[in-house]
């Protein structure tokens, strides 16, 4: 049970990492700003009174927790955007030889690490350059 909602997980991430990298980093981005307005600028006029009056004295841990998150999904948001300007590199290539060249690398990043449409992308690649 656990290893087939993981496998789910897994799958629903690899279709949506861009999607998901991205919503995280913008709600981590906020709680980093809720929490360096609780902490440091309470007084300001900028200040979210309502959520700081909400968490209270916590505003460092949502600070911390935040820097955190935003740390991972900016990560993964910046390396899901690297594979792709990689798998774009290597697919737009006229040449053969250059393909064959990194048949491996691209195989690995369209199975792996993007959505399966980068897969088909590949098969069509695969059959113009007349490869098995």
């Amino acid at each position: 049970m656990a290893s087939q909602w993981r496998k789910d997980l897994d799958n629903f991430l690899q279709e949506h990492m861009l999607a998901v990298s991205s919503v995280f980093a913008i709600v981590s981005g906020f709680m980093v700003y809720v929490g360096i307005m609780g902490e440091w600028y309470s007084s300001s006029s900028l200040a979210p009174n309502l959520i700081l009056d909400a968490i209270g004295d916590y505003d460092i841990f949502v600070f911390i927790f935040g820097f955190i998150i935003f740390g991972f999904s900016a990560y993964y948001l910046w390396l899901t955007r690297h594979y792709m300007e990689r798998f774009e590199e290597i697919i737009g290539t006229s040449s053969k030889r250059e393909f064959q060249k990194n048949w491996t690398e691209i195989e690995q990043i369209a199975r792996y690490q993007l959505p399966k449409v980068y897969r088909k992308r590949v098969a069509e690649a695969r059959n113009k350059f007349g490869l098995k």
